[in-house]
């Protein structure tokens, strides 16, 4: 079980300008992409302890980040999807399960320290957004 997320705290919108300034961006530059625009990433996810990233593509590509190490060679790429991942989500309980959705209209389980799709599930239509119940017990899909 995940530990509980930390605490989050309202921002007074006085110093919202002041707290988020001082923070850097980080790209993510994918070197094998198939030519302009093909490596659209449509979602973006942190697990529930903070610690990875997950990108969905129009390109088909599924990858977990480490934050930390923002190079390519250091990510991971989930293969299963036939089409445009159009949304990820983390199982908010299990820290290593992922739920994605896509175009090709199925809904995909993924345990991210093995590499590996624990159940694909057809949709009878495009798939367009997922969420866990609280939980992490249950996915919601919605397609188009």
């Amino acid at each position: 079980m995940a530990p509980p997320p930390p605490s989050r705290k309202p921002v007074a919108k006085d110093r919202f300008s002041a707290l988020f300034s001082a923070l850097k961006t980080q790209t993510y530059h994918d070197p094998s992409t198939r030519g302009p625009g093909s490596h659209t990433i449509r979602t973006i996810a942190w697990n529930p302890t903070g610690y990875l990233i997950a990108t969905g593509s129009a390109d088909r590509t599924l990858r977990i980040w480490n934050p930390e190490k923002p190079q390519v060679k250091n990510s991971t790429e989930l293969r299963g999807h036939t089409g445009a991942i159009e949304r990820v989500a983390w199982n908010p309980v299990k820290e290593a399960e992922l739920a994605s959705v896509s175009s090709d209209g199925t809904c995909k389980l993924w345990d991210v320290r093995s590499k590996t799709c624990t159940a694909s599930v057809p949709l009878g239509g495009e798939g367009l957004t997922i969420a866990w119940s609280g939980d992490g017990n249950l996915v919601l899909v919605g397609r188009k």
